[in-house]
């Protein structure tokens, strides 16, 4: 025991006995006052003083009364505590039938027992007690007649809406008066929660946010899935209130997070984790180079990559802006370590020169290469440039990996490139295929990694939606029945450094994407978060497919030989390498001299591509 734990039990031991020698003398005074009017027993019992603190001392340790935190008591103290004042008090009353010659009114011992128990009770929750207190006089207090108070349903009535409930005022500056509780279990229907009542399940949003006036829903369920989220936020009249989400709740306190429901949330998609000790195992001390550092995903990785055991993290991008922004950003937030791990180069991957003088000045260790063309519509439009990026530069910043000792190459491919039916998941095609073809015959490993859709990366519908909205309509969707998978750019980025950790050469990683969304959905959630109503404030306008664009993207799930890892979110497949790498690069240097000749190329290379117009 620490002297500190000593003092709290002396003090706790202390107020025991005093409340217990007090409690027999105000139960006999009470009893002898009211019933017997002879007050020779206060005199017995004061005899026996020792007799009580004795009996206290023994029972109240004995039944472990003093294990526990007395400053947060449980059903279990309280158990413990009737049990030792039950035992204490019987003590006493046998007692006194020895020295009496005959047993007392029982009243007088449960007189005892009770003044004891609430005695000892009240040490251990008088903090509790103060703080509900001065909670119910603070809701009494005249409020500011001008400030209005925010007037809530709460969705759920678990431990965290309770949490909340007891606290509402922690949540923003401006009082919050809670009208009621919903719950889809229909079991605590009819019941109280902290005063106030579980009304009915969810399906009554519409009708009390009409009744009470609501301004605010709280959906305080941490375990809510993306239906029933979806549904909620439907049920919400948009342009009167508002849904956020509680999380982060403690069982004690109120130390949650109250924010606004994101596109992310309706997603239904819970992010994986970073396993943030193997990476650092994998990278501590060495050099990484990210090609397209400046663009979405390339950006996320460096930011992650920051933070880790890294020595130097290398930009290179061919916008100046992308790079010089993220510059900025690391150095503002990371000072300077930021400033120190990081360096930016400008430059192409197609050009091989500046390749060769970048990978000379830092000879990185790592390489994640994200530099790519990928706008389906722009590179129908072009797709010999679209193979010249793609592909030509991907070989190029492979050919000087090898060149320059790089131990990993790990290549950014997309879903697009399965039974591609458009330029530019055919070129990513081809990229995978001229990577892996170097596996076998250098010293650096070789692999890729295929994911869906990110979003709000540059070019997603996410940030189109949002222009859209803000534009006042309308919000052009190619297909009512177009669906999509979708991951965070920081989940993307995280299983792309963990494919990284755990790559040995020539294989294909597939990001498990998850359940598809519907893009039709997508505008419609996005079109209510902004506090409009779908079809009426914005119009959501049908434009058909585009050039090479599918209705479904296919799963990423079908390929042969797959296998899993140990990360769920995490499939892979090691295909044989191909034998055409030679002949393709033979055609690709030599250049292709129009649009024409790049079709006919990535048909001959890739023969499951098929151009949507044609399949």
């Amino acid at each position: 025991m620490t002297q500190s734990r000593y003092f709290v039990w002396l003090r706790s031991l202390f107020f025991d006995c005093l409340f217990s020698w007090l409690s027999w003398m105000g139960s006999v005074f009470v009893f002898t006052y009211l019933f017997v009017n002879d007050f020779s027993m206060l005199h017995t019992v004061n005899q026996h003083i020792w007799l009580i603190i004795l009996a206290c001392a023994a029972f109240y340790t004995i039944c472990g009364v003093y294990e526990s935190l007395w400053q947060h008591p449980g059903f279990g103290t309280f158990i413990r505590i009737t049990v030792a004042a039950v035992l204490s008090s019987f003590t006493m009353y046998v007692a006194l039938r020895l020295r009496l010659g005959f047993w007392p009114n029982p009243g007088l011992g449960m007189m005892a027992f009770y003044f004891s128990l609430t005695l000892s009770l009240a040490l251990r929750l008088h903090r509790r007690l103060t703080g509900i207190v001065l909670m119910y006089l603070r809701r009494n207090k005249p409020k500011n007649q001008h400030v209005e108070p925010i007037r809530t349903i709460v969705i759920g009535a678990g431990d965290s809406a309770s949490g909340f409930i007891k606290n509402p005022s922690q949540h923003g500056r401006q009082p919050r008066e809670i009208m009621g509780i919903l719950d889809n279990d229909k079991t605590k229907h009819g019941y109280m929660l902290h005063g106030k009542g579980i009304l009915g399940g969810d399906d009554l949003i519409p009708h009390l946010v009409f009744k009470y006036n609501i301004t605010e829903i709280i959906v305080a369920i941490p375990s809510i899935n993306n239906d029933e989220l979806q549904r909620i936020v439907r049920l919400a009249p948009v342009k009167q209130c508002k849904v956020r989400l509680l999380s982060g709740l403690s069982s004690d306190k109120a130390t949650d997070l109250l924010r606004d429901v994101n596109i992310s949330d309706l997603l239904g998609r819970p992010e994986a984790k970073l396993n943030e000790e193997g990476i650092n195992q994998w990278l501590k001390g060495k050099t990484v180079m990210v090609t397209g550092g400046g663009g979405s995903i390339g950006s996320e990785i460096c930011r992650q990559l920051i933070r880790l055991n890294v020595e130097k993290v290398v930009v290179f991008d061919i916008s100046e802006n992308n790079a010089f922004n993220l510059k900025e950003e690391l150095k503002a937030k990371f000072g300077s370590t930021g400033q120190y791990k990081l360096a930016v180069r400008i430059g192409s991957v197609q050009d091989l020169g500046r390749l060769d003088a970048v990978f000379e000045e830092f000879k990185p260790a790592i390489l994640f290469h994200a530099a790519a063309y990928k706008h389906v519509p722009l590179m129908e439009e072009c797709p010999r440039l679209a193979i010249d990026n793609n592909v030509l530069g991907t070989y190029r910043t492979a050919l000087c990996a090898v060149k320059h000792g790089v131990e990993r190459f790990v290549m950014i491919s997309t879903d697009k490139a399965v039974n591609p039916t458009n330029v530019m998941g055919a070129t990513k095609r081809l990229a995978e295929l001229a990577t892996l073809g170097l596996n076998k015959h250098s010293s650096t490993e070789f692999v890729c990694v295929r994911f869906g859709n990110v979003l709000d990366s540059n070019g997603s519908v996410i940030p189109i939606f949002k222009r859209q909205i803000e534009a006042g309509g309308p919000v052009t969707v190619t297909h009512k029945d177009i669906i999509r998978y979708f991951m965070t750019i920081s989940e993307a980025a995280r299983l792309v450094l963990e494919t990284g950790a755990m790559a040995a050469g020539g294989e294909i990683f597939i990001l498990n994407m998850g359940e598809p969304v519907k893009i039709a959905d997508l505008a419609d959630n996005l079109i209510r978060m902004a506090g409009l109503t779908p079809n009426v404030d914005i119009k959501i306008k049908y434009t058909g497919l585009r050039p090479g664009e599918k209705l479904y993207e296919e799963l990423l799930l079908n390929e042969e030989g797959l296998t899993t890892t140990l990360n769920d979110k995490i499939l892979v497949v090691k295909p044989e390498p191909s034998a055409v790498v030679p002949e393709l690069m033979t055609a690709l240097e030599s250049g292709l001299p129009d649009d024409g000749d790049a079709i006919g190329l990535l048909k001959s290379f890739v023969p499951e591509y098929i151009p949507r117009e044609q399949g």
